[in-house]
């Protein structure tokens, strides 16, 4: 989707249920404090208007649209508030309009706008991986807009004059344009003696006419060579950028976890949970009182999500231990009724999934995220260099992990599988730390992101034998009440039971080896 190349848009091409209309407009450079220039030969000034614009651009983490040159935002105030997704449309801009949504919602890219979008981008863009299709917030621009009608001389307006002092983030970006754009019907020859008229005056077409394309011409050029956050950079921005991957991932496969597709919820619940372990690790930079409610409502989407993924990987392995079963040693009709049994217990767990996604709170839930994004709730600190202020809250993530897993080894039997079980959550966290650091320290935070997620596979394999162990038994209780065989329930808990030593020397193995390369760094 090369920005030299971008396709043309036409009304015809469309989905219905938006409204759309071709842009025809110039935008000029003009400095802060210098007087309007001169349009007392090109039209007459009418009515003029006073506004407060504030936008929320979506893109996708490697900001595909802006550099297909198009862009979606959703607008508040002025007189056409909503969604706007404007489009290429030869030297023009085609503007796709969709109303707002008020209520849980309001941040959901309206369907016939993504549809809309698919449609012009192509098969480039449908061929993508779904979170590689996820739209999050891209940029805030707040603009203060004094309008003005140019009329004809019958006194018709035929044209608007923008006057806009604009104030982008997160660059930081401040700047004032000028915005002349023809109303509809009026003759295009009109914008081309403006464009004149002005530059006789020293006033020139803007390089650079988006807004947008402004706001993110740093970041662009960085996606462009392959670049992601600067380690001399704000620790904000590695947070932030984190935050938005996973964002990205959550409304990327919606439809695909509505539709239970391979890996959709898998790939979903991991990125719940590096939020939430983003919000935990990283919270002294951030207000708590806006993302502690924020963490105990992924703890809630993670856990809905769970229901189906924990059935689904429970159904995968009990079903290939049956089959690994001996012949001599499988009596009644084991795989059978397991089967019907676990499948029902998925299909359950996924409606009640879906029933959630359908509801408010789930609602909510996304657009206090993509707020989030839009406009993290930062403490002074996050605008730190990332090299002075990460590694420490890094570093804090690995010792709860040792202090979790000394309390395993002072446990034993039910209590320290328990507290393994807590050993891996917390390493978890560093693992996710380490890869939200990843793309500005480089190799160094790579590999140690792979030792703790060996970690966390290893101990993960704990758990997944308890919670195997924990179905085998009730599947067990359940043949007996329907009077089958249930030898082979018990077979399979007491090979399953013998694994669990191995699996947790392991586990510990891969957990030592993870501290030791912690404690080496200091």
């Amino acid at each position: 989707m090369a920005a030299d190349r971008p396709r043309t848009a036409h009304p015809d091409d469309l989905p219905e249920g938006v409204s759309a209309a071709v842009e025809t407009e110039a935008t000029f450079e003009i400095a802060e404090g210098d007087s309007l220039p001169d349009l007392s030969s090109l039209a007459d000034l009418g009515q003029r208007r006073e506004h407060r614009l504030r936008a929320v651009y979506f893109d996708t983490t490697d900001l595909t649209l802006i550099r297909a040159r198009v862009t979606l935002r959703r607008r508040e105030g002025g007189d056409d508030a909503g969604w706007h997704l404007k489009l290429p449309s030869g030297a023009d801009r085609l503007e796709v309009h969709a109303e707002p949504v008020t209520g849980p919602g309001t941040w959901r890219v309206p369907d016939a706008l993504r549809e809309a979008l698919a449609g012009h981008l192509g098969q480039e863009w449908t061929d993508r991986p779904a979170s590689a299709r996820g739209l999050v917030p891209a940029a805030v621009i707040t603009t203060r807009r004094t309008e003005t009608d140019l009329l004809n001389a019958e006194g018709t307006a035929v044209a608007v004059l923008c006057d806009d002092v604009v104030q982008a983030e997160p660059s930081g970006r401040r700047w004032r344009e000028l915005e002349i754009e023809l109303l509809p019907g009026t003759d295009p020859s009109l914008l081309a003696r403006a464009v004149d008229l002005l530059a006789e005056q020293g006033v020139h077409t803007a390089r650079m006419p988006s807004k947008l394309g402004r706001a993110l011409q740093d970041e662009v050029r960085r996606v462009e060579r392959g670049k992601g956050p600067r380690r001399k950079g704000p620790a904000a921005r590695v947070v932030m950028a984190h935050a938005a991957a996973q964002l990205a991932v959550l409304t990327g496969r919606e439809e695909e976890v509505r539709s239970d597709a391979p890996d959709a919820v898998h790939k979903t619940r991991v990125a719940t949970r590096r939020l939430r372990s983003t919000l935990r690790t990283f919270r002294p930079l951030l207000d708590r009182e806006v993302t502690d409610p924020l963490r105990d409502e992924l703890r809630w989407y993670a856990g809905v999500l769970g229901g189906p993924r924990d059935a689904e990987v429970v159904r995968e392995r009990v079903i290939a231990e049956i089959d690994a079963v001996p012949r001599q040693d499988y009596e009644g009709p084991v795989k059978r009724s397991s089967t019907a049994e676990l499948n029902r217990r998925h299909r359950e767990a996924h409606a009640a999934l879906v029933t959630a996604m359908d509801g408010r709170r789930y609602a909510e839930l996304m657009d206090r995220l993509v707020e989030f994004v839009a406009s993290p709730p930062l403490r002074s600190r996050a605008g730190r260099p990332a090299r002075e202020v990460l590694p420490a809250l890094v570093e804090k993530a690995e010792r709860r992990a040792r202090c979790r897993h000394r309390a395993a080894d002072r446990a034993e039997g039910a209590e320290r599988m328990e507290l393994l079980h807590e050993t891996r959550k917390a390493a978890k966290a560093v693992r996710y730390a380490h890869e939200a650091l990843a793309p500005a320290f480089g190799q160094d935070a790579e590999h140690r992101a792979g030792l703790w997620e060996q970690v966390t596979e290893t101990l993960g394999q704990v758990q997944d034998l308890e919670v195997t162990l924990e179905t085998l038994r009730r599947l067990r209780s359940t043949a007996g009440r329907k009077g089958e065989p249930t030898y082979t329930y018990g077979w399979l808990v007491g090979r399953l039971t013998a694994q669990q030593g191995p699996a947790v020397a392991e586990g510990e193995a891969a957990l030592a080896e993870a501290m030791q390369a912690a404690l080496a760094r200091r």
